[in-house]
């Protein structure tokens, strides 16, 4: 039987679309339809931020994972930028092969390159922090990560994120309550924000969670799971605060 190129062709396309498929963990999914409670959380994985300098140790990761995974989180955030936040790229690919939860990459990407970065990380998820991207930048960005089989989950805070952001056709959009300008925290102003999006887009609300009141905010805006960092990260019963941000 002769074998032509174009045939080749044809079962290559196949081939990379399935691999495409598989290539990542489904994150939605997994945030949006929680197995236990009634929100779905992101436990989320910062070592150190401008605001809290110290809060974990590297050495902690995997482990500090595994007990997210037990107490009943949905997936796993971590962050990667090393100067302001302790961290590292290979914390993905470490936590990727302790558990079975999906993992969003957050950093501050600016270029396609680190889009790249994620995927061959490991990474099921990908931040895009719409106010420092321009919209041309952002819409391709959204395209690029969604090309590679990962979730492009854009963040805003203001009108003209939403903006920005509603230009995409990213399916999830995040609202943090933490202004990256002046690190200032409020959940009901980003609460009023999320009221704001289309019900065809999934919402996330992120920052400002310390317990069950942030998340029942959150909830009746209309967000779909939440991120937890800094109250995951310094509380000492992480099974119990999980497990009360779940309403359980």
């Amino acid at each position: 039987m002769k074998i032509t190129l174009n045939e080749i062709i044809r079962h290559k396309k196949k081939e990379v679309a399935e691999k495409k498929k598989k290539s990542g963990r489904n994150f939605l999914e997994r945030i949006v339809k929680p197995q236990i409670g009634d929100i779905g959380i992101i436990a989320e994985i910062k070592l150190a931020s401008p605001t809290e300098e110290v809060l974990g140790h590297e050495k902690d990761v995997c482990s500090r994972a595994v007990i997210y995974g037990k107490a009943g989180a949905d997936a796993i955030s971590i962050v990667v930028d090393y100067k302001y936040f302790g961290g590292n790229l290979n914390f993905i690919r470490e936590v990727k092969k302790t558990v079975s939860l999906p993992v969003l990459m957050k950093d501050f990407i600016i270029d396609p390159f680190q889009i790249y970065e994620a995927k061959m990380n490991g990474a099921d998820a990908v931040l895009l922090i719409a106010k420092i991207l321009t919209a041309t930048l952002l819409i391709n960005l959204v395209k690029l990560t969604e090309s590679l089989g990962m979730i492009p989950i854009v963040e805003i805070n203001n009108k003209d994120d939403r903006k920005k952001a509603l230009k995409t056709r990213a399916l999830c959009i995040a609202v943090n309550s933490r202004d990256l300008s002046t690190f200032q925290v409020d959940v009901d102003r980003a609460c009023q924000l999320i009221k704001s999006i289309p019900s065809t887009r999934i919402v996330l609300g992120f920052s400002g969670v310390k317990g069950r009141e942030e998340v029942e905010k959150y909830q009746q805006a209309g967000a779909k799971a939440v991120l937890v960092g800094t109250s995951l990260m310094k509380v000492k019963n992480i099974n119990q605060l999980i497990k009360n941000l779940k309403g359980l």
